[in-house]
């Protein structure tokens, strides 16, 4: 009793693992502050550091890029797909639908509410010379999605899930720590549980920027979207008040237990993103979205292995890096934070479900609201719309908005997409200040339902990305923040190149490193000298 009473009266700062937080929370805190104070000699040097990687390492990238790609393709048609997350009698602890929007709303629709409109408006004014066509005109058209569809989707969500997967791997099935570390066991044994595992969740921690990005990116879209709507100016005060709003939220979902909620929420907002996209289609013309989806579509295919592995080398434009790049960089980076979300809701999923979940489900949504959204945009650019006007002079945010502005009844599903949009991002940090604190404790239950994480720690990680937030929308760190992702990026290849060979070699050699595996082969010879 007295061991148990000394276990509940342990503080936060005795339950979090002070080797991750420490140098972690330093990392990440000077280079919010580099950003945020000397936003302009830190950006040169980023922007120097970025130059000399892609300058030397752009190969490494692209080998990383198409080595993931590979291996996803083969567990999903190959018989080690069908490995279960937690052994074969492992149960699903979400329903399939549940799964499926939780998956879809707590990850990609961030991406679809703000680049729905404006990545491939932006391609489609910007196309690279190598292709040969004039900005805005129809030629450049079917290119925009096309390589819209490379960044936004496939090879992209491979990027984003495949650290995700081996960890759950390693975690459910190897019964390893809940940490990023525990995925170099195949490689290094139990040197990963010291500091050289432990640069691992260093990493990890530090990639927390994203989320002040991904929270910022919300910000300038509501107050867009808030600003068009209702009339009013865009302000600075307005966009503090969404930010305390999302903050609040958050710590009330992240500590109160309204997280549990959070499966029927991803529900309601998986059905109004289907209502949007329905009302699109049939609001523009369901004839050209899908003309434009699968000519786009058939390029893509065709052109796949080209463009995964198009380094540039002859024209040598520069536009790869700073499009293709860093794209890859923008998914590998956050890939390794969101991690601990996709495993909380992945146990008792094989590895061919989880990947198509994950990855392929998304790429079919994420093609088809770019070629209703942006597609539609770009023919009614093409048709003399001053949408890419408005976006020049208002800034990418106002994208989506200025778009449903020229469909029937734009109005009010203006004001539709905005719930939709807080719902989206609410339930976005909601996954991150849940999930997130797992890396930060010392120990972990086998059954991630059964980790107790301190309430405090929870709403310490939603304070600070609103914090973050703060900080970057009004000292004007975002490009040099921008900048430290991409750079993040090459650290973020080494290691994923580095677990990817650790859990093809976990997967060839279950009888070495699977738990569960061994334990049903044992559970099998048993059952054989029985009878």
């Amino acid at each position: 009793m007295e061991g148990k009473n000394k276990e509940k009266g342990k503080s936060v700062w005795q339950e979090v693992d002070k080797r991750v937080l420490i140098p972690g929370g330093i990392c990440l805190l000077l280079v919010v502050l580099a950003g945020a104070v000397f936003p302009a000699q830190f950006e040169t040097g980023l922007s120097a550091c970025v130059e000399w990687i892609m300058a030397h390492f752009k190969w490494l990238y692209i080998v990383c890029v198409c080595a993931i790609t590979i291996v996803c393709f083969w567990l999903i048609f190959s018989k080690y797909g069908n490995i279960r997350l937690g052994g074969k009698k492992a149960k699903p602890s979400f329903s399939l639908f549940t799964w499926c929007t939780l998956s879809l709303t707590g990850t990609i629709a961030v991406g679809i509410c703000f680049y729905g409109v404006s990545g491939p408006v932006n391609a489609f004014m910007n196309p690279p010379e190598f292709l040969h066509v004039a900005p805005g005109s129809p030629e450049a058209v079917i290119p925009s999605l096309k390589y819209c569809f490379l960044h936004y989707g496939i090879p992209s969500y491979f990027l984003m899930v495949f650290f995700a997967m081996i960890l759950a791997l390693v975690y459910y099935n190897g019964k390893r720590d809940l940490r990023g570390s525990s995925t170099l066991f195949p490689l290094i044994g139990d040197k990963s549980k010291t500091w050289i595992g432990n640069i691992a969740n260093i990493l990890m921690v530090v990639c927390l920027i994203v989320c002040g990005t991904n929270m910022g990116l919300a910000v300038i879209q509501l107050n867009a979207g808030i600003g068009t709507v209702a009339g009013m100016t865009e302000t600075p005060s307005f966009e503090v008040v969404l930010i305390v709003i999302y903050t609040v939220a958050t710590v009330i979902f992240a500590t109160s237990g309204a997280h549990k909620l959070m499966g029927r929420l991803s529900n309601v907002n998986a059905v109004c993103y289907a209502v949007i996209l329905i009302f699109v289609l049939f609001t523009t013309s369901v004839n050209d979205t899908f003309n434009l989806l699968f000519t786009a579509l058939g390029e893509f295919v065709r052109d796949f292995i080209p463009m995964i592995s198009f380094g540039d080398p002859i024209y040598q434009t520069g536009w790869q890096n700073s499009n293709s790049m860093f794209y890859y960089a923008w998914n590998l980076v956050p890939a390794l934070m969101q991690a601990l979300f996709y495993v909380s809701i992945a146990y008792g999923r094989t590895l061919r479900q989880f990947l198509l979940v994950n990855c392929l489900l998304p790429c079919t949504v994420v093609f088809t609201w770019y070629a209703a959204f942006g597609g539609n945009a770009m023919l009614g650019i093409l048709n003399g719309s001053d949408l890419f006007a408005q976006m020049q002079q208002f800034g990418d945010g106002i994208a989506t908005f200025a778009f449903l502005d020229t469909l029937p009844l734009g109005q009010i599903m203006k004001w539709v997409f905005i719930i939709v949009a807080m719902m989206t991002f609410i339930t976005f940090s909601d996954s991150v200040a849940y999930s997130f604190p797992m890396l930060l404790m010392k120990k972990t239950s086998t059954d991630i339902s059964l980790t107790k994480i301190p309430k405090a720690l929870n709403a310490a990680v939603a304070i600070f990305m609103g914090v973050l937030t703060m900080v970057l929308l009004f000292v004007g760190g975002y490009d040099a923040l921008n900048q430290v992702i991409v750079a993040l990026g090459f650290p973020a290849v080494i290691f994923t190149l580095i677990v990817l060979i650790a859990g093809v070699k976990f997967i060839l050699h279950r009888d070495k490193y699977d738990a569960t595996y061994i334990e049903e082969m044992e559970e099998a010879a048993r059952t054989t000298k029985i009878e």
